[in-house]
């Protein structure tokens, strides 16, 4: 057979073109790369989850329980169970729901001049038209004290006379009356009575508490518990006779008995007699810096 050296040179080439005909000269390289980046990123997820430090989620901050006899949990306790001449005042043991809006004027001052000093009546030189001598109250330690009780956002008007027992006396007497002083800018005072502390065992009070629990939260404020019961009492000769119920409207009849001032001061009415069936309030104190105030307080169970 005949042929040319041209002949056997074209039947080569096109056994070439053949051998790689649809695939790109890079495409072996490119398939190279990708199982290697493949197998690159297996092992490193791998090796991560086994031995890679896992992200710790912070607990949740909780409440702390705190001990009733603590000395902070007893000032706020103080604070709702205020009263003058040993008997609390009844606002917290009445109202279903106390918030800052639920004090009158009156009320505010009421609770505020509790915190008041002797040393912070100053003598003016001054008397008044009975000859009595006036002392000062500025109107900036009204201000400290009514946002120590109510808190930074408490409003006030000075307008205000008014009497009030205070735990101190001053030449003798510890009812002052006040008055607003637009001179001086605070309350001009005079001392003009006594009134004597009485002894809560040799009577029947109107309602009897007990604090059951207390607690911080998480954001600094605490929360106080407190039982109520609430009586009536008819004085009968030497004896009272005395109706016990479990809530403000008195119509839940717990309990009655008879009694007498010697058995009051040897067996007191106990709210823990009554624990189940008594009313349920829950006192809220805010904290502004370092220091709590009331905040509200509801009757959670009645």
């Amino acid at each position: 057979m005949d042929f040319k050296i041209g002949d056997e040179i074209e039947e080569n080439v096109d056994e070439e073109e053949n051998g790689y005909r649809g695939m790109p000269k890079w495409f072996p390289i490119a398939v190279i790369v990708a199982c290697a980046l493949f197998f690159g990123l297996t092992v490193f997820f791998i090796s991560n989850a086994l031995f890679g430090k896992k992200v710790v989620e912070p607990e949740p901050m909780k409440s702390i329980k705190l001990d009733l006899n603590d000395e902070n949990v007893q000032i706020l306790y103080g604070y709702v169970t205020y009263g003058t001449k040993n008997e609390r005042n009844d606002k917290f043991v009445t109202n279903s729901t106390v918030t800052l809006d639920t004090f009158n004027n009156t009320e505010k001052f009421y609770y505020a001049l509790q915190f008041a000093q002797v040393e912070d009546f100053a003598a003016t030189g001054r008397v008044d038209e009975k000859n009595r001598k006036i002392y000062h109250i500025a109107s900036a330690k009204i201000k400290t004290y009514m946002q120590r009780y109510f808190g930074p956002n408490v409003s006030y008007q000075n307008n205000v006379t008014m009497s009030y027992p205070f735990t101190f006396r001053i030449n003798g007497q510890n009812v002052g009356l006040l008055s607003y002083s637009n001179i001086e800018d605070g309350f001009d005072t005079v001392f003009e009575g006594l009134e004597e502390d009485i002894n809560p065992s040799e009577v029947v009070l109107p309602y009897y508490g007990q604090l059951v629990s207390a607690e911080k939260k998480p954001d600094g404020s605490h929360e106080l518990v407190e039982k109520v019961i609430y009586t009536t009492s008819e004085k009968v000769g030497e004896s009272y006779q005395v109706s016990i119920y479990g809530d403000p409207a008195k119509t839940k009849l717990l309990d009655t008995k008879s009694v007498t001032v010697e058995s009051l001061i040897m067996s007191p009415i106990s709210v823990s007699d009554y624990l189940d069936d008594a009313t349920e309030i829950t006192y809220l104190f805010g904290l502004n810096g370092n220091t709590l105030y009331f905040t509200s307080s509801k009757m959670t169970k009645q």
